[in-house]
């Protein structure tokens, strides 16, 4: 079976470049008889690498459109993990952790939306990659945009831990109390920690975890999955979620 596997893949991707470089072999034999030996050997080693060139475009050509076959998305989403920590309710950051699987022959970059409901943009940085073009939509109802390259090309099937923090400020206090994540595609875990030191003691408001279906807002009617209660000793929530369903906007929703 794995050998008519391959003898079926050369015949249907690479059968018509062989048949296409024996015919052009053909006609130059013919052409080199006419030919001095010298300029003769150049042109038979000049039609060798085309052929050899033709071949490997092929094979690339083909591996690329199995692989284009076997997933519609770029990379496959494995885990998710958001930090989001306050010392004074003023300064924060939001720091995202993601493992993904390159589901590409070649992947280099992908694209990263956020949004920030303070006055101000954050400042992205990543630990391991590098952020670039930075976009604010002035509609406050869409996602801003940034995007994420790699320092070096991802394979395919190679994991890569992809970082990216925002440091934020809200002294005007107009910053919405949450934090949210969008799922397009099925995941294996999500992790929302708020670590809140600015807490007085004794608070012990639950924050609530809740969803809504994926459209075009940010805000919207959200859906209430369940209640997370406050660890006082550690001022922080802290939820995990297994398998989550994809096609919604998870948030994690505190008292401000």
């Amino acid at each position: 079976m794995y050998m008519k596997n391959i003898y079926s893949f050369i015949k249907a991707y690479i059968g018509p470049a062989y048949t296409f470089i024996a015919s052009l072999c053909s006609i130059v034999s013919i052409v080199l008889l006419f030919v001095k030996n010298e300029k003769a050997c150049i042109i038979a080693l000049l039609v060798v690498c085309i052929g050899l060139g033709i071949i490997i475009y092929r094979i690339l050509k083909a591996i690329n459109k199995l692989i284009h076959d076997n997933s519609k998305e770029e990379y496959r989403r494995v885990s998710s993990f958001y930090v989001y920590q306050t010392n004074d309710g003023k300064k924060a950051t939001f720091e995202t952790f993601r493992l993904i699987q390159c589901k590409r022959l070649f992947l280099t970059q992908i694209p990263y939306n956020f949004k920030w409901t303070g006055k101000r943009m954050p400042k992205l940085t990543s630990s391991a990659q590098a952020i670039e073009d930075v976009k604010e939509n002035s509609d406050k109802n869409k996602w801003d945009g940034a995007t994420i390259k790699f320092k070096h090309p991802l394979t395919y099937n190679e994991c890569a831990v992809v970082n990216v923090k925002a440091e934020t400020d809200d002294y005007e206090g107009v910053s919405k109390p949450w934090i949210s994540s969008k799922l397009e595609s099925p995941i294996e875990m999500m992790l929302f920690r708020v670590m809140l030191s600015n807490k007085p003691d004794g608070y012990n408001e639950p924050a609530i975890f809740e969803r809504k279906q994926i459209d075009v807002e940010i805000d919207g009617d959200y859906q209430y999955v369940e209640r997370v209660e406050f660890n006082q000793g550690n001022k922080l929530y802290s939820h995990c979620v297994a398998n989550p369903e994809p096609g919604y906007i998870y948030r994690l929703r505190w008292k401000k």
